[in-house]
């Protein structure tokens, strides 16, 4: 039964029908005995009888989210809005939150405007308590704008200014706005999304609303109204709440009505205490006194007199108010007991109660009916994929709606939270992005400086053309139909040595490294192959005992969780050993992954190993393990030097004779002394932590063992093995549910700033880690800090500690006992602490970048917001790279941020040899993206037998184009070089997928119509793209005629006579003129009746015919 249907029901249902009318004769109601979602079912089914809008008030604000996820689940297609505070303190005008400012802008909006239409809003007390310029005021500063109709560019571009609008080159927030051509472009406060304003000449011809991040649009409009930030700009103006722009036919439903005005009035105490601190020690005049800006709680209590209220809590007020009963009761507490689950539907079976259960996904339905199946138990129950969040049983129509998510005690993911999109950051693209000054690498002349994009005038044409200098100040220009020949210079080094165009030293240096490249690769596959050819053990299917693990994970899977367990399972049941990366951001989910391939592996007979980096780890996978599998037949243990000498015997001689089914252990667990009984599966966690050698030699050892290795930041070579398609790799990226990205800031070592952020944390009753990575001196630190917060409990901790008084200190801070950590970076591996939510990291400049995102994943494992902060001595004292990977960690501070923190420490600090043991080699001399290319070449050119080309082939060659006509993009088209320059890298990657209707779409959604000389630039990349898979190597097209160019190549030579042999017979039966030159190893077709761009595109499209 889906969301509609239970509405439609209960419309219909007599004690539905009974409130309606209550509603109708009274002011004043109070319902009781509402449990689970029938608090939501009730309102909204007397809703659908009337023609009110309605207005909920819930608690507090996580209530109030809640229920509005609930209600945009119930009504699909109606309008509701969320209510919010715009700020966190009142008047703290610094932490305003812009995407509240929007919502509230939003929801008076559409009370101004859809007076007669039906809608729904959701708030809480503090949204009610922060006041609104009255709708006078709102009506004098808004702008309206329609298709069709005249607009005043140079009037409206100085209301923009005059509202405090902020004029930008690309809109990305709230309050912003951008002018290109015949296109503006502007963030109100009155939309979600920004506005894209498309003009001919001094008329609209076309609105829409477009995506902050793709800069695209996503919705066609009519008509729009432009809103500034109201509450910036009115000094003079009334402010009223919110109840005042509701007319008095609204219904009121109020969680605790008393409870909501007892909050505000103690806002309002805050206010004022706040105004008064302000007004005694600062010149600042604030022009609003808090009776002005705030609602007091007794305005509060007279305006919701004028509406029909109906508190729907569980303290109801008895007085004055007309009582209705509901007969419910909530979904019991399961704990993920699903004997206790059978018992209870049988009872309600033999009442003749009607069941229902509500899946949150398919995949969970499967497994509770398989469960049913496997203990003989019939259910006639409805089920359905809806988003319940809270189970209930009706009593007075005998039904039963139970949640899957309760039933196994997971977490609920609300999919429907009110949110602005903010501007992301798109690391992984901007990485490989051009800015003047870089250094660059062109693959024919080696390492040069771009020094900017200029306009090249030649006798004939114009052209955009990219300035690179080398060695001497000699100067190479680069067409901009020819990017693929150059990439962006990516290592450690600040300044690379510039190559010089005198002289072979970058050809001989590009020859030593593929003849290198290839030797490793033929090495590397030689392996690869044999491990496919070596027979593995296939795992058996799923069991119901694995189905039974699964369901009682309490978080919901993420996709990329559901997609990667099934990429394992469907590797441990193939014929072939697994070789599997999982890479996730930490706290995603890999260890769950984890756990559910072991368990397949101990369910087939065979042993585990998990290895990991720390004593610490071990001990908590150990725990972590135990806990999942507590109520299965299965033996885990784990190897330390915690563990006594006597431990240590017992457990070897548990693994030879099989009586533990899985090891944990550091690198000590791989000595000849301990053997296994049946080993089938090794899981290698955080796999940065451990030597390229030491796993080689595991594989050696055992070529037909499954291997599962986990990681947030792959090294670069795992990277890129995996990327060429050597090893499988499964990405997790979705965030676990109501996570929150960890807010990273870089600070100078400050005693009173250490303070302020360990009591804020505490203030929350959370703990905190503090790392310094020096053991000689932490007990002095760990005093500085009780100095500082003497009212903390602080623990040290640190890797020479006695095994039994580490793990004390630990399990003490797990448990609460402390509420500050000083530790050594033995913490970055794996610990979970869901209390901790505030790190700090002293002289952080001294750690790698995978290190300190590795420990700042140790905070922000709940819902909970959290905090890192990364202490060095002062900036100026730092290096180039430390100040690079503290900024890449303060920029990339998103969750699923791992890898691409991986990404950019392969530009800080090289690849080293990817294709050998040793970390060393000719990346330095390259540059990443180059090293790249010219592996990709390599690769092409090694054999592989016919039967296992099962690696990522790829196609080397790029024709040149070389013409008279215009091919660029206009500068008065996209005035931003900066841009400019990146929409030519948007055209090359866009050519190569052949993707040219979004190229143009694309530009003629953000920057207008398309002009000549890009639409001519455009046609150059399809003529690149046909003649390179005709094998045309250069083409050049003049107005007296087109010259076809095919260059000697020895290792392509048999393809290239049959290329230059077909294009010859094409050109007879067209009847075409040419002529035929040769000359220094370059074969020229020239075509005198062909003598542009165009009439070239269309016969390259017809010899493509052809060709098929």
């Amino acid at each position: 039964m889906s969301t509609s249907q239970i509405l439609s029901k209960y419309t219909k249902e007599i004690k539905t029908i009974e409130l309606q009318s209550v509603i109708n004769e009274n002011k004043n109601i109070s319902i009781n005995g509402l449990c689970g979602n029938l608090n939501i079912i009730i309102p909204l089914s007397v809703s659908q009888n009337d023609s009110y809008s309605h207005c909920f008030i819930l608690a507090d604000k996580e209530k109030a989210l809640v229920y509005y996820s609930n209600l945009c689940n119930f009504l699909k297609n109606e309008k509701v809005y969320f209510f919010p505070y715009s700020f966190l303190a009142p008047y703290d005008d610094e932490l305003i939150n812009n995407a509240n400012v929007v919502m509230r802008t939003e929801v008076i909006q559409a009370l101004i405007e859809k007076k007669k239409e039906k809608i729904y809003i959701v708030t809480y007390p503090e949204g009610l308590f922060e006041k609104f310029p009255e709708e006078k005021t709102q009506k004098e500063k808004r702008s309206s704008v329609k298709i069709n109709e005249r607009l005043d560019t140079s009037d409206f571009l100085k209301t923009l200014n005059k509202n405090s609008f902020n004029r930008v080159d690309f809109v990305t927030e709230p309050g912003e706005y951008a002018v290109r051509g015949n296109i503006i472009d502007v963030f109100s406060f009155s939309y979600k999304k920004p506005i894209r304003i498309e003009l001919d000449g001094n008329e609209v011809e076309r609105l829409r609303l477009f995506g902050v991040n793709s800069q695209l649009t996503e919705e066609d409009v009519k008509s729009v109204n432009i809103v500034s930030n109201n509450e910036i700009n009115e000094k003079k103006s009334e402010y009223v709440s919110l109840l005042c722009f509701m007319k008095k036919d609204w219904v009121i439903w109020g969680d605790e009505i008393g409870l909501s005005a007892n909050i505000i009035g103690e806002k309002q105490k805050q206010a004022k205490l706040i105004f008064e601190e302000i007004k005694n020690k600062s010149k600042v005049v604030i022009s609003h006194p808090p009776d002005k800006k705030f609602l007091k709680k007794s305005s509060f209590l007279n305006q919701t007199k004028r509406f029909k209220v109906i508190n729907f809590g569980k303290n109801n007020p008895k007085e004055n108010s007309h009582e209705l009963n509901f007969n419910s009761s909530p979904q019991p507490k399961f704990n993920k007991n699903l004997s206790l689950l059978v018992e209870d539907l049988k009872s309600y079976q033999k009442k003749n109660y009607s069941i229902n259960i509500s899946f949150q996904s398919e995949e969970q339905s499967t497994r509770l009916s398989s469960y049913f199946d496997s203990v003989g138990f019939f259910l006639n129950y409805k089920k359905t994929i809806s988003k319940l969040s809270e189970g209930f049983v009706d009593h007075e129509t005998k039904t039963v709606y139970y949640t899957d998510h309760e039933i196994f005690n997971r977490y609920f993911k609300h999919a429907n939270t009110p949110k602005v999109p903010k501007k992301q950051k798109n690391p992984i693209k901007d990485r490989g992005e051009l800015k003047t000054g870089d250094y660059v690498v062109h693959i024919d002349h080696g390492i040069g400086r771009f020094v900017g994009l200029e306009k090249m005038l030649t006798k004939d044409s114009e052209h955009e053309v990219l300035r690179i200098v080398y060695k001497n100040n000699d100067v190479v220009f680069i067409n901009v139909n020819s990017l693929h020949k150059i990439a962006k210079y990516s290592d450690s080094n600040a300044t690379p040595t510039l190559n010089s165009l005198n002289n072979q030293e970058w050809v001989k240096k590009k020859r030593k490294v593929k003849s290198k490249i290839v030797d490793m690769a033929n090495e590397l596959i030689q392996l690869y192959l044999k491990r496919r050819e070596v027979k593995g053990f296939s795992f058996d299917k799923d069991s119901y005992l694995q189905i039974e693990l699964e369901s009682s994970f309490i978080y919901q899977d993420t996709p990329d969780q559901i997609k990667t367990t099934e990429d394992v399972k469907k590797d441990m049941e193939g014929s072939f050993p697994m070789d599997r990366l999982v890479c996730g951001d930490v706290g995603f989910g890999k260890t769950e992954i984890a756990i559910r391939a072991a368990f397949k592996a101990v369910c087939s007979s065979k042993q585990v190993l998990i290895l990991v980096p720390t004593t610490i780890l071990a001990y908590q996978h150990y725990k972590t393990f135990q806990n999942r599998l507590a109520n299965f037949p299965v033996c885990v243990n784990y190897l330390s030097r915690f563990r006594s000498t006597k431990e240590k015997t017992k457990i070897i001689n548990d693994l030879k004779n099989g009586k533990i089914d899985i090891i944990i252990g550091t690198q000590s667990v791989l000595s000849k002394k301990i053997q296994f009984k049946n080993l089938g599966l090794l899981i290698v966690d955080e796999e940065q932590k451990f030597g390229v050698a030491l796993k080689e030699k595991i594989k050696k050892q055992k070529f037909n063992l499954d291997c599962l290795t986990l990681t947030a930041t792959p090294i670069p070579r795992t990277l890129h093995f995996s990327l060429i398609g050597v090893r499988d790799i499964s990405i997790i990226r979705t965030a676990p549910t109501n996570r929150q990205p960890v807010h990273t800031e870089v600070l100078t070592f400050d005693e009173n700033e250490i303070r302020d952020v360990i009591n804020n944390e505490m203030s929350r009753f959370g703990q905190v880690f503090f790392v310094h990575n020096k053991v000689e001196n932490i007990y002095e630190i760990a005093n500085i800090i009780q100095k500082l917060v003497p009212n903390a409990k602080v623990a040290v901790a640190h890797g020479q500690q006695k095994g039994d008084l580490l793990e004390k200190t630990i399990l003490n801070f797990v448990d609460g006992r402390f509420d500050v950590l000083v530790s050594t970076n033995i913490i970055e591996s794996g610990l979970d602490i869901p209390n901790a939510n505030t790190i700090i990291i002293n002289q952080a400049h001294m750690f790698g970048l995978s290190d300190l995102h590795q420990m700042r994943g140790r905070v922000g494992r709940s819902n909970k917001k959290a905090f890192c902060r990364l202490l060095v001595p002062t900036l100026n004292s730092l290096n180039v790279d430390a100040k690079k990977r503290l900024f890449a960690l303060e920029e990339f501070s998103n969750l699923g941020d791992g890898l691409n923190i991986a990404l950019k420490d392969l530009d800080i600090r090289g690849a080293g040899n990817l294709l050998g043991g040793e970390q060393s080699g000719f990346i330095n001399d390259l540059g990443f993206e180059t090293y790249n290319k010219i592996l990709d070449e390599a690769l092409g050119e090694v054999d592989l037998p016919n039967k296992n080309k099962t690696l990522k082939e790829f196609v080397v060659g790029n024709c040149l184009v070389d013409l008279e006509e215009r091919a660029f993009i206009p500068k008065n088209y996209v005035t931003n070089s900066d841009e400019r320059l990146k929409m030519y890298g948007f055209i090359e990657k866009k050519s190569k997928e052949g993707l040219f209707d979004e190229i143009e779409s694309v530009f003629k959604d953000r920057f207008g119509l398309i002009p000549e000389e890009l639409s001519s630039l455009i046609d150059v990349m399809k003529i690149k793209n046909i003649a390179s898979l005709l094998g045309v190597d250069k083409i050049i097209v003049k107005k007296s005629q087109v010259s076809f160019v095919f260059f000697k190549n020895d290792q392509n030579l048999k393809n290239k006579q049959n290329a230059v042999l077909f294009f010859l017979n094409t050109l007879n039966k067209t009847g075409h003129k040419t002529d035929i030159k040769e000359k220094k190893g370059q074969l020229s077709i020239i075509i005198k009746t062909i003598r542009s761009i165009k009439e070239t595109l269309i016969f390259l499209k017809k010899t493509k015919k052809n060709t098929q």
